[in-house]
């Protein structure tokens, strides 16, 4: 994943708490580096054998070539061992190759036992899956590595599995809006952004209440959409300030200010 700010590569923190929709060519890349790395891994064979095992390389460095940067670094801070991710990038090589994006659900019900736990550690899950219980979204989310998700129903939530997730900006929020969040929170702690990115969120998508979004008139995808919703949280704490601390006052002044003239440099283009 190759999400930049300013020219710059965004930190390892903003991309451990963002995930991108994967591109047309995100599965044939995948399956080329899963192959390139195999080949290396079983000694200079080639041909179809090498790219079809379901168990890859397990050196780090073809690990992060053929995961990503995000998932391998995420594997390291979560304990996840070599041979683990190894058998899940069989697993998603396996699936991809065989068309299986389509069906989900059904090609994690196809899955070994041994599988459908790397497929679990691998994206840091409680229980065990139960593939009956996900939807299809959950279950391709499943079968995607850390840094990349699909909301297929647009709802600003990601099903992973059971889990459901989200991330700040959506992925369909202009360049312009990820430029500028993403400059804003770069030197800020790891909490604080994920409160900010939490309020932003809501404010799109509206609040989440027994499994529906309140109504929002703001789109998703609108440069000024965002512009008003930094607008309207810097009148709100102009309001609320008899109210709180003054050191939060300050806190939120100078994000929401910061954030507001970035967004007003932007394009209004996707």
């Amino acid at each position: 994943m190759d999400i930049r700010a300013v020219g710059q590569p965004i930190t390892a923190s903003q991309r451990h708490s963002y995930a991108e929709t994967p591109d047309s060519s995100f599965y044939q890349t995948f399956q080329s580096a899963f192959a390139a790395a195999k080949v290396v891994a079983d000694g200079g064979a080639t041909g179809p054998q090498a790219a079809a095992g379901q168990a890859g390389p397990t050196s780090s460095e073809a690990l992060e070539a053929i995961l990503g940067r995000t998932h391998a670094e995420l594997s390291a801070l979560r304990d996840v061992g070599a041979d683990s991710q190894a058998v899940y990038a069989g697993v998603l090589n396996k699936a991809y190759g065989s068309g299986a994006m389509g069906n989900a659900r059904q090609f994690l019900g196809s899955l070994s036992a041994e599988e459908l736990e790397a497929v679990r550690r691998n994206h840091c899950l409680a229980e065990p899956i139960n593939v009956a219980a996900i939807s299809e979204e959950g279950a391709r989310n499943l079968l995607l590595p850390e840094g990349f998700s699909v909301d297929l129903n647009g709802d600003g939530f990601e099903e992973v599995g059971a889990a459901l997730t989200a991330h700040f900006p959506p992925d369909d929020a202009p360049a312009a809006v990820r430029e500028a969040w993403f400059q804003a929170t770069a030197a800020m702690p790891d909490g604080d952004a994920m409160t900010y990115g939490l309020m932003m969120h809501d404010a799109v998508y509206g609040l989440r209440i027994d499994g529906h979004n309140t109504p929002s008139p703001y789109k998703a995808d609108d440069m000024d959409s965002y512009r008003q919703i930094v607008s309207n949280f810097l009148a709100a704490l102009e309001a609320q300030r008899g109210f709180i601390s003054s050191e939060q006052y300050a806190r939120d002044k100078d994000f929401f200010t910061r954030l507001g003239a970035l967004l007003a440099q932007g394009s209004s283009g996707a």
